[in-house]
């Protein structure tokens, strides 16, 4: 995450990811499942404005993204907001404008992103003088996949997503992303992931061992993502999707989260590029194509 701070406000560049590993354990007593998960930061932003009002009101603004992002109180950036107004007992407010550029409801955690920099940015604009690991715990209340975003490598996350460790810096993977329009309900995907477990529980070690060492084709064979099981029993063009990836020629291909967007690994930047123009020049496909790193 990328910010610049100014007397008024501030700005912040808040990036996507995808999970590389996610295990499902189980369902806890909370209603929250237990989960693994490795994540890794990707070069694909959206990009936030704060600036501090003498209005108390939180007024939030965004370009692109669609129907898909809601403007009031459920929007996650709105949210962050007036929990820390309201904690904190702030008497200004803030204009926040939002331009949106991850894709919404597609597993890349855009939302998340965008909340874990509306708490920075407060922090700082609203002179809270609180560290990140005092606004962690916070970030835990928005979401599981928000406190990531306060790391700028890798993370392994356990329990509900809140335990979270970085890992060690990796060298640059290349990916390409492809998102249909479609979405799935990540309450829906999650309801189906326990009935549908085969019981053999996944371990992440090896692909952090292949992470670490930058051995990109034993990184594709270490791939996995339990919430792909579910998915492609709710949604029919689960097998079309990733064999669009497959066919333009990447190593391994995999759903992020709770989907719909897929990932391509690639070898490179070159093989990246050519896997993205192939997919580019598919004349029926009207999907999202995008060439991101890490």
């Amino acid at each position: 995450m990328l910010l610049q701070h100014s007397k008024s406000g501030g700005i912040a560049q808040t990036p996507a990811k995808i999970n590389l590993f996610f295990e499902v354990l189980g369902k806890r007593s909370d209603n929250y499942h237990e989960i693994v998960s490795i994540a890794v930061p990707i070069r694909l932003f959206d990009t936030l404005t704060f600036n501090v009002t003498d209005d108390p009101c939180i007024q939030f603004d965004c370009i692109g993204g669609g129907k898909d992002v809601p403007l009031g109180e459920t929007n996650l950036v709105v949210r962050a907001a007036k929990l820390m107004q309201q904690r904190f007992n702030v008497s200004h407010g803030a204009a926040i404008n939002l331009t949106k550029r991850i894709p919404s409801q597609a597993g890349l955690g855009g939302s998340s992103s965008d909340a874990a920099a509306t708490l920075r940015l407060a922090c700082r604009a609203w002179n809270l003088n609180m560290s990140d690991s005092e606004l962690l715990p916070i970030a835990a209340e928005m979401g599981c996949d928000c406190p990531i975003f306060f790391y700028d490598v890798p993370t392994i996350s356990k329990g509900r997503g809140e335990q979270i460790q970085p890992l060690p810096p990796i060298s640059t993977l290349w990916f390409v992303l492809l998102k249909p329009p479609e979405g799935l309900s990540t309450a829906d995907v999650y309801a189906e992931c326990m009935p549908l477990h085969d019981e053999q529980f996944r371990l992440p070690e090896d692909l952090i061992t292949a992470l670490s060492r930058g051995d990109v084709p034993a990184i594709g064979k270490r791939l996995f993502n339990r919430l792909e099981v579910p998915a492609k029993k709710l949604w029919h063009r689960f097998d079309e999707v990733k064999n669009h990836l497959l066919a333009a020629g990447c190593l391994a291909a995999q759903m992020s989260g709770s989907g719909t967007t897929f990932f391509g690994l690639c070898e490179d930047e070159a093989h990246a590029k050519m896997a993205f123009q192939r997919l580019r020049d598919e004349p029926l496909l009207d999907w999202e194509v995008l060439l991101v790193r890490t």
